[in-house]
């Protein structure tokens, strides 16, 4: 179908004739979150990718938060990339990984807010 708009001498005409179909619009083919950059990203059937941002900043506003935590499969709290913190299935809290320890050449810098094994010893606080 093709459309011709003629406007001359204050009136206007509108031919419409037949011709091709217009190509069918684009269909979102998948829905993923780029955690690298924190956005939503559509790609459609064409190719094109459309990326959302603020997506993980206005689900946490709208739990009452600024940010969103991570966690793995096990329900641990992700901090650069590593399980940080759990909870057993007593429902106490774990340290999935390792902490830094007096015993491997650890060296608590006082004030840093670390905590670490002392030894054979307990958790404290740097």
């Amino acid at each position: 179908m093709s459309v011709n708009v003629n406007n001359s001498a204050g009136v206007a005409a509108v031919t419409v004739t037949a011709g091709q179909m217009p190509d069918a619009s684009a269909q979102v083919t998948s829905i993923a979150f780029n955690a690298t950059t924190g956005k939503l990203v559509f790609s459609y059937s064409d190719g094109t990718q459309v990326p959302v941002t603020g997506l993980a900043e206005g689900i946490a506003q709208s739990l009452g938060g600024a940010s969103l935590a991570l966690l793995d499969e096990n329900g641990a709290l992700l901090l650069g990339g590593k399980p940080r913190f759990g909870v057993s299935a007593a429902g106490n809290l774990t340290v999935p990984t390792s902490l830094p320890d007096t015993a491997t050449d650890y060296t608590p810098v006082t004030g840093s807010g670390e905590l670490y094994q002392n030894g054979t010893g307990p958790i404290q606080e740097a």
